[in-house]
């Protein structure tokens, strides 16, 4: 062997030595270093950012203002988050337990972030080839829960910075304080934002009364509760119920019995009810908004304190539901129900028709609204069937013609004028139709405003009978001599700003409205004839620490009519509710306000149906119809349709609002009226009729009184029966003698009459006032009256008596 080629081989170098494997140590090394560095320089500074989040924010909920009625009692949240925070100690040890089986096992043992948790979902995800499993903690959930930056976009910095905010809450924050924020703050699925929430919401009960069953659900729905919710998929959401409890039993929470039991329950929520209050809830919202702004009003905790009676309002929703489900059911209904619209709306929208052909709620809609008298606080308010279906608020922003519900506007204007009081004569007797032109040109105008198929005219009647019994062609014919204008001049007085048609038509309804103009307009007749410049609904805001920030100032009062002219129509209103078209509220729906008056409306061709009325606390307006003119049915009159929702209402809202007699103002007085002339009556109008048993006849008085304005120069007084017309009968003394007919005498001349009244005492000692019966047929059961000595007892005062020695007897010679 060569001695120089050993020393050769015995000398060559280490591999660590060789450039190459210095090269690739290099290269292999310095990334990691540099990496390192860097790493760790991004640690620094992700940690450094986790050191700039204020924990604050950890301590703030989003809790929602909450809207109370005039009681106090809760009737809705202007929300964006529905939230209601509950203390821990008031959340039971098993809910604790399904929580942390099923999202943190180790929540009592790490610092915010579990390493061991870490470690054991990557091997768990590399063994399925997916990902089953997070390793986010509670208190990393809750992390990303309080601040948006974290929750908006998910990458691996921010579950950095996540990591090192959770160990700096766990640092700040207790166990416990941890636990109650987060079950606070999780979303739970169908609109429940913390575990108070969620537990009412699902099973319509507080947090405390839940048993373990319900806490596996609602804690099985955090991993993603819209997907899971038992509202929107009960098959998923029994699927995580059985998966907490399966963690429930690997933690020996639950034994093996309790865990094949408690998977065979199926889940059972409580009924969903529709938000009844949803059309108030929005109206306060955006009343809020205006008042104090969105933030406040969304997330301040706010009070808010409103004018609804929520015994009233439950009532007049009830009650309109049930009468509309009623007026479909009618044997001419011939449109789509609200039921057959709930059946189409459920249809998948894979199934269902284009969205052309399916654009909205075209079933039968109705609204109310209730008003105090003395504020213009609105009492109820329903806006329409469902809020889902349709946000349109009915009561206040839909304008439709009001039909024959308008009329009382025209007699009111009429009364104003002082040239027509109630008493006043009005032709009852078919009209062209080409001087009102409602439906056509052609024919003679319709009598719908009488609720009833028969239609019928009556000649000569009263202008109370003509409002009392909702005359068509009556009240064409008074709007026609007072005129259109002056009608107009008084509904804008009276708060109505809708335009109004420039045709007669307009007596009648014509002209479209809110129902919220025309209830606050009718508030003048109990009102005294002082109209409401608006209606209001907030009354006091509250914020979070009690402090009053908003108080209403009531609307303003300004007058529209005369007290007189008020009272007058009242009187009418109130006659037809009790023996007019109204008359079905005390005969069939019970209606317990016996001073209560009122108005129904039926618009032309029956597409709108009104009923507005009142007492002296509040008036209330009822609507229906289509939101797209339609006929209802033939003959679909308001008196069976809306009367008994008011009737409902009204009788409700008795216990808060107790009326009382509206009475008969200073500026009025009562008057005789004779039935046949129409005039003021006189000793004269007496007239022979059918006594009650056969063969008698008895001689009555026929007058009635009637109310006037004080300054109403009405001093026309009845020739019919004073001047021996033939229309007039017979004395009934003239008829008893020998049964001769006696022949009636003309007179040309009229009766002298009074030219004022009777300037009389205290007593009206002549019966100047009321006139006494002069003469009636006596049959063998009753005895004539005899005159009666005048005694201090009989003239019933302290004044001693005046007696006069009767005259001396007459002596009649004898002729023969």
């Amino acid at each position: 062997m060569d001695y120089h080629t050993e020393n050769r081989r015995k000398s060559k170098p280490k591999l660590y030595k060789r450039r190459w494997f210095q090269i690739v140590l290099i290269l292999f090394f310095v990334p990691i270093i540099i990496s390192s560095f860097y790493g760790l320089s991004i640690l620094k500074t992700k940690h450094a950012k986790a050191q700039t989040f204020d924990l604050e924010a950890i301590t703030k909920l989003e809790v929602p203002s909450r809207i109370y009625d005039r009681h106090g009692v809760e009737i809705g949240q202007i929300k964006i988050e529905d939230r209601r925070p509950i203390a821990l100690d008031k959340v039971p040890y098993h809910v604790i337990q399904a929580l942390t089986a099923v999202e943190d096992s180790r929540f009592l043992e790490h610092q915010g972030v579990d390493f061991i948790g870490i470690a054991r979902a990557v091997i768990l995800n590399l063994k399925a080839k997916r990902i089953t499993q997070g390793a986010s903690t509670i208190t990393q959930q809750l992390a990303k829960q309080c601040y948006s930056e974290l929750k908006s976009v998910r990458n691996i910095d921010n579950k950095i910075i996540e990591a090192f905010l959770a160990n700096r809450i766990e640092q700040n924050f207790t166990k416990s304080e941890i636990l109650e924020h987060y079950l606070n703050r999780i979303y739970f699925g169908s609109g429940y934002f913390g575990i108070e929430s969620a537990a009412r919401g699902y099973f319509g009960k507080s947090t405390s009364e839940i048993n373990i069953l319900e806490a596996a659900t609602i804690c099985g729905l955090i991993k993603n509760p819209s997907r899971l919710s038992p509202k929107n998929n009960i098959d998923q959401s029994t699927k995580a119920r059985n998966h907490v409890l399966n963690r429930m039993h690997a933690e020996e929470m639950i034994t093996e019995k309790e865990l094949l039991e408690f998977k065979k329950i199926p889940i059972e929520l409580v009924k969903s009810t529709a938000d009844q209050n949803s059309y108030v809830q929005e109206m306060v919202r955006l009343q809020a908004l205006n008042i104090v702004g969105l933030e406040k009003a969304g997330r301040g905790g706010m009070k808010i304190h409103t004018t609804i009676d929520n015994e009233t309002q439950k009532a007049s929703i009830q009650s309109l539901l049930r009468n509309l489900t009623k007026a479909e059911s009618h044997k001419d209904f011939k449109h789509l129900s609200y039921s057959k619209y709930q059946e189409r709306a459920s249809i998948p929208k894979s199934l269902s028709l284009p969205s052309g052909q399916n654009s909205g709620p075209d079933y039968l809609q109705g609204a109310l609204i209730m008003i105090e008298n003395r504020t213009g606080a609105i009492v109820a308010l329903v806006g329409g069937r469902n809020f889902k279906h349709s946000q349109f608020n009915r009561a206040i922003q839909s304008k439709r013609p009001s039909g024959t519900a308008f009329k009382p506007f025209v007699y009111a204007t009429a009364f104003e004028t002082g040239e027509f009081f109630p008493g006043s004569i009005l032709n009852d007797a078919p009209i062209d139709n080409r001087s009102v032109a409602i439906g056509g040109n052609t024919g003679i105008l319709g009598e719908w405003g009488s609720e009833s198929e028969t239609v019928s005219y009556q000649g000569n009647i009263t202008v109370r009978e003509a409002l009392r019994n909702s005359k068509n062609a009556a009240t064409v014919r008074l709007g026609k001599k007072i005129g259109r204008q002056k009608v107009v001049d008084l509904v804008r007085r009276a708060g109505i700003n809708s335009s109004i048609d420039d045709y007669d038509k307009s007596f009648l309804g014509s002209s479209s409205t809110s129902l919220e103009e025309l209830c606050r307009a009718f508030s003048i007749f109990p009102n005294k004839g002082q109209n409401l410049e608006s209606v209001y609904l907030i009354s006091s805001i509250e914020n979070s620490s009690g402090d009053s920030i908003y108080k209403e100032t009531k609307p303003k009062r300004n007058k529209a009519l005369s007290t007189a002219a008020a009272y007058q129509v009242h009187s009418c209103l109130k006659d037809s509710l009790s023996k007019g078209t109204g008359k079905m509220a005390f005969e069939k729906y019970g209606l317990r306000d016996k001073s209560a008056a009122g108005k129904t409306g039926t618009a032309y061709n029956f597409t709108d149906q009104w009923f507005i009325g009142y007492n002296s606390s509040v008036t209330c307006g009822v609507w229906a119809g289509f939101d797209k003119p339609k006929m209802i049915y033939r003959g679909a009159f308001s008196k069976d349709t809306v009367l008994p929702v008011w009737v409902d209402a009204i009788n409700t809202s008795l216990n808060t609002f107790p009326p009382e007699p509206i009475t008969m103002p200073d500026s009025v007085t009562t008057i005789e009226i004779c039935l046949k002339s129409g005039l003021r009556a006189t000793d004269s109008c007496y007239e022979e009729t059918a006594g009650k048993e056969e063969g008698t006849r008895k001689i009555e008085r026929v007058t009635y009184k009637e109310i006037v304005d004080k300054k109403m120069g009405f001093n026309e007084y009845c020739s019919f029966h004073s001047n021996g017309l033939n229309s007039v009968r017979h004395p009934i003394i003239g008829a008893l003698q020998n049964n001769a007919s006696v022949q009636p005498v003309n007179i040309s001349t009229e009766a002298v009459l009074l030219g004022s009244p009777t300037v009389l005492g205290e007593t009206d000692p002549y019966s100047s006032l009321e006139p006494i019966l002069r003469a009636k047929a006596v049959n063998d059961e009753e005895k004539p009256l005899k005159a009666t000595a005048v005694t201090p007892n009989i003239m019933n005062n302290n004044k001693s008596s005046i007696f006069i020695s009767p005259p001396e007897k007459i002596q009649i010679p004898d002729i023969d």
